[in-house]
């Protein structure tokens, strides 16, 4: 098909549109080329030209013309929508698995600031965006996933952090659009999706998703789709079965389905493709007396500090391979204990 001149973007958008009607999507990405490079500041051009590219095939193409999309037009529906389509088609259509998702549930935070939410919460993702700082010489350009994100406090920190951009999902519908509200913009997106989901393999640069697999029954699927979904190097966090035994704590950890300690975590990631553990920090958050949470600790006590078996919660950083082999020096490894 040859490309044509067009007189303004609205005919160009007409054009295309009627000919995906009858002509393969592959034959045309040159007249949508064409058409963008007439009208570059045109977001509906930039969302076809996504649409093409995920027709194609190509949901890594799609998924950078849908952000481009949305610089020139951050609250269009249409380009957002797109940019999810890429991560999976099952965002946004899951059925819900009987789970309580509100908002008032008492698992979530839901601060509309990321000031007001819980200090060891914003220390994870922090801790996160400092790492992928040292891991990566430009992040600006890196997509990551956040996956069981919440309200999407830590997907805007995590691009406000390190420049680069987010797309969080999670399984509450409420929570989705209070983060699409509050903490969305050009360079971060929310969609709901409720496990079990299929990811886009090799999608994205990064992820990260912390007190998300204590949340389902079959761990190990929910680490499968993430590490499938992600290139580089993955963050965790769970709460340590040593400090906080599930068969101690069920009770009052009514959400969660088990606890792990980091060799069950790193046993998982290994057989999954990452089994370098790049950097490690445990937790305190609870007070506990006799067996039972007694309370929060106070804020200023919820830092990150080096993992030992009475650290409350694990917080890992695994890769596919070692900084060694990657070739560099920077040893990014908290002092700790691993298990």
């Amino acid at each position: 098909m040859n490309t044509r001149a067009y007189s303004d973007p609205d005919e160009a958008l007409a054009h295309l549109l009627k000919c995906a009607q009858e002509v393969p999507a592959a034959d045309l990405l040159k007249n949508a080329q064409a058409a963008i490079n007439g009208f570059p500041d045109d977001a509906r051009l930039r969302t076809m030209q996504a649409i093409l590219h995920r027709a194609c095939g190509n949901p890594e193409a799609a998924l950078n013309a849908s952000w481009k999309a949305l610089v020139l037009s951050p609250k269009d529906e249409t380009a957002r929508q797109e940019l999810l389509f890429c991560v999976s088609e099952h965002v946004g259509l899951a059925p819900s698995d009987g789970h309580d998702f509100s908002l008032e549930s008492g698992e979530r935070q839901t601060a509309p600031h990321i000031h007001g939410i819980r200090a060891d919460h914003r220390a994870r993702y922090a801790w996160a965006a400092r790492l992928l700082r040292s891991h990566f010489r430009d992040s600006s350009r890196l997509t990551g996933l956040d996956a069981f994100c919440g309200n999407g406090y830590g997907s805007r920190m995590i691009s406000q952090l390190t420049g680069s951009r987010v797309i969080g999902i999670d399984g509450s519908t409420e929570a989705v659009e209070l983060a699409e509200r509050h903490y969305g913009n050009h360079r971060v997106a929310f969609g709901q999706a409720v496990f079990p989901f299929e990811l886009t393999p090799g999608l994205f640069d990064y992820a990260v998703s912390f007190e998300s697999v204590e949340h389902v029954d079959d761990s190990e699927a929910l680490l499968a789709q993430i590490c499938r979904a992600t290139k580089g190097p993955v963050f965790l966090s769970v709460p340590n079965e040593r400090a906080l035994p599930h068969a101690s704590f069920s009770t009052q950890f009514g959400f969660h389905c088990r606890h792990f300690t980091s060799e069950d975590i790193c046993q998982f990631m290994s057989r999954l493709g990452f089994p370098c553990v790049l950097a490690s920090a445990g937790q305190q958050v609870y007070r506990v007396q006799d067996q039972r949470l007694a309370g929060l600790l106070p804020e200023s006590q919820m830092h990150l500090r080096p993992l030992t078996d009475d650290s409350q919660f694990i917080m890992l950083m695994f890769s596919r391979e070692s900084e060694h082999t990657r070739g560099q020096t920077a040893n990014l490894v908290s002092p700790g204990v691993l298990g």
